[in-house]
């Protein structure tokens, strides 16, 4: 990671690569003084710390929970306690209700969050647009946590929109200076010396312009560089762009009610396709678990899982200028290596898979997840 840089964390397939775990991960080892996300409430993160804690986050950056856990002292020593600025941008949009929760959760202090004033809240009206039958987005498997109709507001600028600033809860992290500027913020930041890591939602092939299938896709862009955008951060203060990629991709599972599909969540590149479950947890001698699949942090739908394609590896890197490789998820590959966090205990298959990564787009595979757990993480040339 580099300091006194913007760093970013995005996901270089169609989501579920474990963002949370990398980017908790990444926060622990370099202990970036300001973690910023642009989430929103159709994508959830998790983060599972040594002794088994875990946290959910669909609004904070999941790196935050490291506050509760490193301040508990229940593994680490005394001197590793950490305790970041955590901002959450002008283009994400949550639910004030699941914020406070994880506030909450985090145990986190008024003077250690900022939320931008025009950050979104997601309203029950919002939610309800989506998940009409008629006019809703059921028909592309979507979320349906009212994210689109939320940006259809904004966009419209409805008059009747109400964004974080005219919260009265939300008053006490959203900055009252008249004209508060957030890229002279960032930018005082770094120039203090700060390094900031930002947790990137949902993954590059869901991109609503540069994604592979649209309309199976979300309703903003995605990439790193949007990212960076959103912030307002300029090129020039651009560190690492860490691409979470996984062995077998997934997508959001398909609509079914009553047998039938009623939302189709896409079809996938022409060099890989649909596998089951079954086949995944066979070719990496899997325990029985696995075979019963993942389901989706938000949706709790099964996920469909595909075979590896070169082609959307490649065009992520490109797109997103990607300087770094997190392979995630690597038990999937042979589950020997599961909860391994050092490289010459990770089995061939795995060695052979991130040289072929590495050959292929000519970019350092600089981490390998192995499980959920923040130290089942090999770091390789950091």
């Amino acid at each position: 990671m580099q300091k006194s840089r913007f760093n970013v964390v995005t996901d270089g397939q169609w989501g579920s690569c474990g963002k949370g775990a990398i980017t908790t991960a990444l926060a622990y080892k370099f202990r970036p003084a300001v973690l910023s996300t642009t989430n929103m409430a159709n994508a959830g993160h998790t983060a599972v710390f040594f002794d088994g804690q875990s946290f959910i986050a669909k609004v904070l950056p999941s790196a935050t929970a490291l506050a509760k856990w490193t301040g508990a002292n229940l593994s680490p020593p005394a001197d590793l306690s950490y305790s970041p600025q955590v901002v959450i941008g002008p283009s994400a949009a949550f639910d004030i209700e699941q914020l406070q929760k994880e506030i909450e959760h985090c145990g986190l202090e008024p003077g250690k969050l900022m939320i931008h004033p025009r950050a979104g809240v997601i309203s029950k009206d919002h939610k309800e647009k989506e998940n009409d039958d008629k006019n809703g987005t059921k028909h592309i498997a979507s979320t349906m946590q009212g994210c689109g109709a939320f940006l259809a507001d904004k966009v419209m600028r409805r008059p009747d929109l109400k964004l974080a600033r005219d919260y009265e809860e939300l008053k006490q992290y959203v900055p009252q200076t008249p004209l508060w500027s957030l890229p002279m913020w960032v930018n005082q930041c770094l120039k203090s010396g700060a390094t900031i890591l930002h947790e990137g939602s949902q993954g590059f092939s869901l991109d609503i312009n540069h994604g592979s299938h649209y309309p199976q896709c979300t309703s903003r862009s995605t990439t790193a560089l949007q990212n960076m955008v959103d912030m307002g951060v300029n090129a020039a203060e651009l560190g690492d762009i860490y691409l979470v990629i996984r062995p077998y991709p997934i997508r959001v599972g398909n609509v079914v009610e009553n047998g039938e599909i009623k939302g189709y969540s896409g079809d996938c590149y022409d060099d890989h396709q649909e596998i089951s479950w079954e086949q995944v947890a066979s070719q990496a001698g899997a325990p029985a678990h696995v075979m019963q699949g993942e389901l989706t942090t938000v949706t709790k739908r099964l996920r469909r899982v595909f075979t590896f394609s070169k082609r959307q590896l490649v065009e992520a890197v490109v797109t997103n200028g990607a300087t770094k490789i997190a392979l995630n998820f690597a038990n999937y590959i042979d589950w020997s290596c599961f909860g391994v966090n050092e490289y010459d205990r990770l089995p061939q298959k795995v060695k052979e898979f991130i040289s072929k990564i590495e050959d292929l787009v000519q970019i350092p595979v600089s981490i390998v997840g192995t499980g959920p757990a923040i130290n089942h993480c090999v770091f390789m040339g950091q």
